[in-house]
């Protein structure tokens, strides 16, 4: 892995172990996994029922983690496949500590640093269609005539996913480009604040609104300290009450200055809720017992479902929280398990699974396979941004759009090409962590 990356701390897990530390074991795993599992040289992918016999066990958040996607991955599959949805905290360290729990892990690029020594490195040589995946990822950008994500030109703060996706021939992450990758890049999305439009009578186009004195004790954020905190120094940050070198690697001073004033707010009575699930902002929103808050692509399409009028803020002039997952394998995975592994993941990538989520909101790579799947109205109010054709409906079938408007954002190339920050792991977390803890006992 390259220095920059190499010098970041702790790691954060309960044994103290360091970012490098992790990274050191990494590379054992990694390469041992490149030399004992016979993935080299194996042939392309198909569909095939031979793996009738194999339980597939996925594991990540509910994000991905549907029992419809799993359903039918089983169904054309002709295997079993099983997910389960946890937590953040504890998908991390299932994913990291217990890889002879699971075979697909559908994890996350920012928490790279902490989970890749449960995983392998994936062969690009068995994902169909690996020359069409979009430049995000492997680019860094999605324009190659602008070549940046950022006004700046760079990729955004934090860990975008360009900076922990190649691996090299000792296992170790890269940013050289090769054959060999952490994870394949799934599901994506740029975040922002959810609102009730009946309560807050005007578009909101800037993350200083969840400061706004006017929504005092009907605000929430979530309560993952290393998001959390993002989603509010940006809001810190756009009311002119400090400025943050990197979101997403922030000093110890930043912190402090972030937490102090986060402090401050709490014991004024400003927020409402610290939510740890979307389901939660859900019902928080839902409730009236917030108008603004922190929230998830699908929460804000359940919220809608429900009948309240939640919309996603358009942060075109300040630039979005971006976040990307994807899918990686077990260390322990091999022969018939592994091959059912790449054919889960080709699934995964064909179309079906991508228009799936696409109804909530999230992004897929492939996507002209994901567009066979859609419908033109939804294809083009989804990933276009134009006012819609016709109804656009949730993956239950409610209704979530009316004919005429338009995804709160626009095109997919407006919103992703729009990242101010990426989640991240900084090399403070450990010190995060600890001020995010006072913050929720002030």
């Amino acid at each position: 892995m390259n220095g920059k990356k190499g010098k970041r701390g702790k790691a954060g897990g309960g044994d103290g172990i360091s970012r490098r530390d992790f990274l050191k074991k990494s590379s054992i795993v990694a390469a041992g996994a490149i030399a004992g599992t016979g993935i080299f040289g194996n042939g392309p992918y198909v569909f095939t029922p031979a793996y009738a016999a194999v339980e597939l066990r996925t594991v990540g958040l509910a994000v991905s983690i549907i029992p419809d996607i799993q359903k039918k991955a089983t169904e054309d599959l002709k295997m079993k496949v099983i997910g389960q949805a946890l937590g953040s905290e504890a998908m991390v360290q299932k994913q990291r500590n217990q890889p002879e729990q699971y075979e697909i892990s559908e994890g996350y690029f920012y928490d790279l640093d902490i989970t890749w020594p449960g995983y392998q490195p994936i062969d690009t040589k068995r994902i169909k269609d690996w020359d069409k995946l979009n430049p995000l990822v492997t680019e860094g950008y999605l324009d190659p005539k602008s070549n940046k994500i950022r006004a700046d030109g760079s990729m955004g703060d934090g860990d975008a996913p360009r900076k922990l996706f190649y691996v090299d021939n000792n296992g170790q992450i890269t940013r050289k480009k090769g054959r060999w990758v952490t994870m394949v890049p799934a599901f994506h999305n740029a975040d922002s604040l959810g609102y009730n439009a009946d309560e807050i009578p005007y578009p909101v186009t800037s993350w200083g609104e969840l400061f706004n004195p006017k929504w005092k004790g009907k605000t929430a954020i979530l309560d993952v300290a290393n998001i959390g905190t993002q989603d509010t120094a940006l809001a810190m940050q756009a009311i002119g009450a400090a400025k943050f070198k990197d979101m997403g690697n922030m000093t110890r001073k930043e912190i402090d200055t972030l937490i102090d004033f986060l402090i401050q707010k709490k014991k004024e009575g400003h927020f409402r809720a610290f939510w740890g699930t979307f389901p939660q902002s859900v019902q928080l929103m839902v409730s009236g017992e917030v108008v603004i808050e922190s929230m998830w692509s699908p929460a804000v399409t359940v919220a809608r479902t429900k009948g309240t009028n939640c919309v996603y803020a358009d942060m075109a002039k300040e630039g979005y929280r971006g976040w990307h997952g994807g899918f990686a394998i077990s260390k322990d995975v091999k022969g018939k398990t592994l091959d059912a592994c790449y054919n889960y993941i080709n699934w995964w990538c064909s179309g079906w699974a991508g228009a799936f989520v696409g109804r909530q909101g999230y992004y897929m790579h492939w996507q002209e396979k994901v567009k066979k799947f859609l419908t033109s109205a939804e294809w083009d109010y989804w990933y276009e941004g134009t006012p819609a054709k016709t109804k656009i409906v949730a993956p239950d079938g409610t209704q979530i759009a009316k004919v005429g408007e338009v995804r709160d954002g626009g095109s997919y190339y407006k919103r992703m090409g729009n990242i101010y920050s990426w989640n991240s792991f900084p090399k403070e977390i450990d010190y995060m962590v600890k001020r995010w803890n006072e913050l929720k006992a002030a």
